[in-house]
């Protein structure tokens, strides 16, 4: 996309800019391309290093000066699949509190957009999380170092969902509670799903015979 990461961002957020003037006509029927489609394509992305190539194909057919359709990718031509969006709603609207109002979606999108270009507002936007009357069933759990030693995490360092800062904040509470595997890969799921043989090797060890590292692991 280009010769520099730095030039990648430029070309990605203008082009998303481009889009929410001028949507592009795509080969799915009823549905244009625009720039929060596109960010929303990156998200998706990020989630699978093998995703990569997809996406920088639809930025260069989104780019392209020819004024055929774009051929969109299935995460952006079909919808979430029922049992997806239930469980990925019931994580997000217990997580937090959610605005009520469309006023404080609007101040949160404008922000957003501001401090987080490459989301384009899309986190804290309008979901079925600001009509949800529910109250929460118990106080959240406190996370402390106290009881048994017999806590693995694993954690990608490119985690999109759930950032490896994160996870040490986690791994500092849990104390001598807990061992760490980092594992040097992108996307959100690390046991057998990125190749890693160190980091698979350690959670296997974990869930078959019980055995933990001696201490925290790097696994390049």
């Amino acid at each position: 996309l280009a010769e520099r990461p730095a030039r990648v961002r430029t070309r990605v957020l203008g082009l998303a800019r481009e889009l929410d003037a001028h949507p592009r006509a795509t080969t799915t029927p009823g549905l244009a391309l625009t720039g929060g489609m596109l960010l929303q394509a990156l998200q998706t992305a990020l989630y699978d290093d093998a995703a990569f190539s997809e996406f920088a194909g639809l930025v260069r057919a989104a780019d392209a000066t020819t004024a055929g359709p774009v051929v969109l990718p299935p995460s952006l031509a079909q919808p979430m699949s029922q049992q997806d969006a239930a469980v990925t709603i019931s994580v997000i609207c217990n997580d937090v509190d959610w605005p009520g109002s469309v006023a404080d979606h609007a101040r949160g999108v404008a922000e957003d957009r501001a401090r987080y270009p490459l989301t384009g507002g899309m986190p804290v936007n309008i979901t079925p999380c600001s009509y949800w009357k529910n109250e929460p069933a118990e106080p959240p759990a406190r996370i402390t170092d106290e009881g048994p030693s017999n806590i693995l995490m694993v954690q990608n360092l490119r985690d999109p969902a759930t950032p490896y800062a994160g996870a040490l904040r986690m791994r500092a509470a849990l104390g001598r509670k807990a061992r760490l595997v980092s594992v040097d890969s992108g996307g959100h799921g690390s046991y057998l799903g990125t190749g890693n043989a160190c980091g698979d090797a350690a959670v296997t060890a974990f869930l078959v015979d019980g055995v933990r590292p001696d201490r925290d692991i790097a696994c390049p």
